[in-house]
């Protein structure tokens, strides 16, 4: 069968793209989030001091991990690793 896109618009060529719990925890710290690991468990948070555009987007960031047991249980393993604590050292 010819799938080809006979409409002159291109067809995109990528899948969707695979949810990286680091890349995720990475970004949330580069908005101005921070994290807590105790064990087995960890706590997300923010600091003081964020403006309210920093809120907002450091909310919007949250919105993905927040809509999917998946997803949060993939940046909660990433955290508590022990990966994480050997890239630290």
């Amino acid at each position: 069968m010819d799938m080809a896109n006979t409409s002159g618009a291109s067809a995109p060529n990528h899948g969707a793209r695979l949810f990286d719990p680091a890349e995720w925890v990475a970004s949330y710290v580069d908005l101005g989030g921070g994290y807590t690991v105790t064990g087995a468990s960890c706590c997300l948070h923010s600091v003081r001091g964020l403006s309210w555009a920093e809120q907002a987007a450091l909310a919007a960031h949250q919105l993905p991990i927040l809509a999917d047991p998946s997803k949060r249980e993939a940046v909660r393993a990433y955290l508590t690793s022990g990966c994480l604590m050997e890239a630290l050292s």
